[in-house]
């Protein structure tokens, strides 16, 4: 009989988890995509030059050190995983995630307005290649510190709260794909973009 009960327990936990998952990613979802619709906007009509940018650039690519292009790899990763120590990120995550697509959309609206020709192509390959790695990690990080930050904010309220969050395991598991998508913007992405211009 106890079991049966832990195994209720059990799957109940496992319900309440996949269920709040899909609603916070569903929330992280529309706020990356209204970041991508300003920043279209914006890196079409306007000159981008700022730190939002998210390609490091390749003068600046040449003269840094490869530690130094990590955090700039995962730098939205990493103030994900911060807010998620804290209940200002049930407000501040969306937000993020916001900024996140800003950044991505408007450099590469950057690019593609800059090399009129095949600025697509040169879009694809300087953002498209590393977003495949950096965007799956950024999401199941945002999400994990999503339920970390709600669960918080629930004892902070005097509630109880289990946690449900699995934040250190998926930042553990993110960490060799950011490598790898590091060692891409720092080596591949010069290279291919060489061969287009």
């Amino acid at each position: 009989a106890l079991m049966i009960k832990n195994n209720l327990t059990l799957g109940e936990h496992r319900f309440t988890y996949q269920k709040e998952s899909k609603l916070y990613f569903f929330l992280l979802i529309l706020s990356f995509l209204a970041g991508c619709l300003a920043g279209s906007l914006v890196g079409s009509f306007f000159r981008f030059d700022s730190s939002l940018n998210d390609f490091i650039g390749f003068s600046t690519l040449e003269a840094s050190s490869i530690v130094s292009v990590f955090f700039h790899f995962a730098r939205f990763h990493l103030v994900a995983f911060f807010l998620a120590s804290s209940f200002y990120g049930v407000a501040l995550l969306p937000v993020l995630s916001c900024i996140r697509g800003y950044a991505l959309s408007c450099t590469a609206a950057t690019i593609i307005s800059f090399y009129p020709q095949n600025g697509i192509i040169m879009a694809l390959v300087i953002l498209g290649i590393p977003a495949m790695i950096s965007l799956p990690c950024f999401f199941s990080i945002s999400i994990e510190g999503f339920m970390s930050s709600s669960r918080i904010l629930h004892l902070v309220r005097g509630n109880s709260a289990s946690r449900k969050d699995k934040l250190y395991a998926k930042a553990i598991i993110c960490l060799p794909f950011l490598a790898i998508g590091t060692l891409i913007e720092y080596k591949l992405v010069p290279y291919l973009v060489s061969l287009l211009i």
